[in-house]
């Protein structure tokens, strides 16, 4: 807290300045936050479960966890193999690469017409790639439920690049041009340390401006639109539609290890349809000529080689650096252990879950969040008969959703069976205590393979995220908010803080998730998850002209003398306004049912009040300028100040119990409301 600023004039810095100056941010990190800080916590408990090597878990998720940290953290062993396991899957993965000299151990096959238009095979090059990271300089292939039909699903097809689409499309631009230059000048100096002679640099150079070309065919996330970029398509026509890959032989080769075929019927989602032709146009382009064709090889070693960077030893981290500190704004150096804690967490989440749920979860917090959402439901819809500008027959439909919303809390109920948890390391393969380059690609195979059996078990109810995240989430296509037992911690809850700050911690953060159903995407999908008109024409444009004002106004905000980009926020500005919104008058409703005790001494607030300062405590953040930038940049979040400021001043029940005078900073005269 600092009450020498008044909650009227800069509610972010009345609330935050306190915790700002008595925490500093950690060695390796650019920015320090209370959900950060929370992530810290999971992080120690889950380096003390992996290096317990008297832990009872007999379990094959278990045992293969603790073997792959182990081989992380093996640095000696790391360092002693140098190059050599890049050097050995390069040539067992692309035959070689062209760039290296005849002598190097993963030099390339030199005959000339392999690489030559009408005898050059993408697809076989692209296999074992698809294989290994599950993603291709032309596409990312996942599987998910049909947006228009959400009782299936289907396999997607999505781009993918090596950097965010935004270095590339404004690499002349000032704030890009230090992290692409950087890049690049990593792309060469790792080629050159690989063997590349300096003759062949500008070959490396062209993979940048390949990637480049990618990236402008590929879609701006402020300008997602599902139903204008969303196309089903069969496998038989998506072979004339990009015919620069065998996809017939590229999908029986990726599920062949799950005794599964596609049939020429099968459906396939292409979430960019315009774009995606546009790059398989390209492609056809680069097929024409060898050096086209040489691009395209080269892109692919690199992607590999770039997707592999973190098993690398030293050298090769060391040399990364100045891009790290360029995207980062310090230079990174955590503890070995933070980074095999990372590493582990993606393939072996389920299992840290399941200790994290039994060891550090307490059950009262799933029976508070499940009553508590329940409650903020019930405050969500009765608040549609406030909405003007919706019609009523719009409002029974909103109703409806709000009733039919699905709603998953701490951990699936499946968690202690072992045998459906055994079922996903079937595809793990034995790991090796000093192979961690081979052993990461193992498990980004055996998860790619997990990511394709969705297609054969269609379970839209499937946790897709470990349930020891500090995170919540809302799936469209199911209708469905997912409340992870590692947010339901404090601060954000704690049976013991008085209802005020619950309500205004967790309750807001589930007021978030539900409003997502009704953002500007949320609000295409029908009760049932399925992408529909199912507005009238009347309540469609008034809901755009009152996220327009939100726009606008996230737009007027500016730091580092960078304005806001109200447009890609706006999905998650809607979701701020009105979950705090409802968390409040869910708040005020069960007020009378429970007492609500202060419970910081020496500060006299009001309930009412310690729920908004509960809400703005939740983004407190301590950030080095870089950070800033790249949330400004990139993120579709607002950046943490202005996520408080920007959803206060459009709260009259805050300006009411703070007495803003109409006018004052945290009290505009105009507001902006959706729900």
């Amino acid at each position: 807290m600092d009450t020498s600023v008044s909650p009227c004039d800069d509610f972010f810095a009345y609330s935050c300045n306190g915790w700002i100056k008595h925490n500093y941010i950690p060695q390796g990190h650019n920015s320090w936050s209370v959900m950060r800080k929370l992530s810290k916590y999971d992080e120690h408990f889950t380096k003390e479960l992996l290096e317990n090597r008297s832990h009872t878990d007999t379990s094959r998720g278990f045992t293969l966890a603790q073997i792959y940290y182990n081989s992380c953290m093996n640095e000696s062993v790391i360092e002693s193999r140098r190059l050599t396991p890049l050097y050995d899957y390069i040539k067992k993965i692309f035959n070689g690469w062209l760039l290296l000299p005849i002598g190097n151990p993963a030099a390339g096959e030199q005959n000339a017409n392999l690489f030559r238009p009408g005898t050059f095979d993408l697809t076989d090059m692209y296999l074992p790639l698809l294989k290994y990271l599950g993603a291709t300089p032309l596409c990312r292939i996942l599987v998910g439920q049909d947006q228009m039909n959400s009782s299936r699903f289907v396999i997607d097809v999505k781009g993918y690049l090596s950097l965010q689409r935004e270095y590339y499309v404004n690499d002349s631009y000032p704030a890009y041009s230090k992290k692409t230059e950087a890049f690049r000048r990593f792309m060469r100096n790792y080629s050159l340390l690989l063997g590349v002679p300096n003759s062949s640099l500008h070959e490396v150079d062209k993979i940048y401006e390949f990637e480049k070309q990618i990236a402008l065919r590929t879609e701006d996330r402020s300008e997602r639109d599902p139903e204008k970029n969303y196309e089903l398509v069969t496998l038989q026509n998506l072979s004339s539609i990009c015919p620069v890959l065998n996809w017939t032989k590229l999908f029986d080769y990726i599920y062949a290890p799950l005794n599964f075929k596609l049939s020429q019927d099968q459906v396939i989602a292409l979430h960019d349809r315009t774009f995606f032709r546009e790059r398989c146009a390209l492609y056809e382009e680069y097929l024409k000529t060898e050096d086209g064709i040489r691009t395209l090889h080269n892109t692919a070693v690199w992607n590999f080689m770039w997707r592999t960077v973190p098993r690398m030893p030293k050298e090769v981290n060391e040399m990364l650096e100045e891009y790290r500190e360029a995207e980062l704004g310090l230079k990174v150096d955590p503890d070995r252990w933070q980074i095999c804690v990372n590493e582990v967490q993606v393939p072996f989440g389920m299992v840290i879950g399941r200790h994290f749920v039994h060891e550090r979860f307490n059950q009262k917090s799933k029976e508070a969040a499940t009553e508590m959402i329940t409650e903020i439901k019930t405050a969500f819809k009765e608040n549609f008969a406030s909405v003007e500008w919706m019609q009523e027959a719009d409002k029974l439909k909103a109703i409806e959703k709000v009733d039919s919303m699905k709603a998953s809390v701490g951990y699936p109920q499946n968690i202690d069976n072992i045998t459906e948890e055994n079922k996903t390391f079937s595809y793990f393969v034995d790991l090796n205590e000093s192979t961690y380059f081979e052993n990461a690609l193992y498990c980004s195979e055996a998860l790619f393979l997990d990511i394709l059996r969705e297609l054969i078990i269609q379970d839209p109810d499937r946790w897709s995220l470990p349930v020891h995240i500090v995170n919540a989430f809302y799936k469209e296509n199911s209708n469905h908010i997912f409340f992870p037992a590692g947010i339901l911690q404090s601060p954000l809850y704690h049976h013991e803080q008085p209802l005020s700050l619950n309500f205004g911690g967790i309750g807001m953060v589930v007021g978030h998730e539900i409003t997502h159903a009704f953002d500007q995407h949320g609000a295409k999908f029908d009760a049932k998850g399925n992408m529909r008109d199912w507005w009238s024409a009347e309540t469609l444009s008034a809901f755009e002209k009152n996220s327009q004002c939100m726009v606008d106004q996230y737009s007027n905000y500016s730091i580092l003398n960078t304005s806001l980009n109200g447009k890609m926020t706006l999905g998650e500005n809607i979701a701020d306004n009105g979950g705090l919104k409802a968390a409040y008058k869910a708040f005020k409703k069960l007020e009378a049912k429970y007492s609500d005790k202060p419970i910081l001494p020496g500060l006299k607030f009001t309930a009412d009040q310690l729920f908004f300062i509960g809400f703005a405590q939740l983004w407190c953040i301590k950030s080095l300028p870089q950070s800033v930038l790249n949330t400004v940049l990139f993120d579709v979040h607002t950046v943490e100040q202005y996520r408080v400021i920007g959803t206060i001043t459009n709260s009259k029940e805050f300006a009411k119990v703070f007495n803003c005078p109409a006018g004052s900073p945290m009290n505009p005269v105009k507001k902006c409301h959706v729900w």
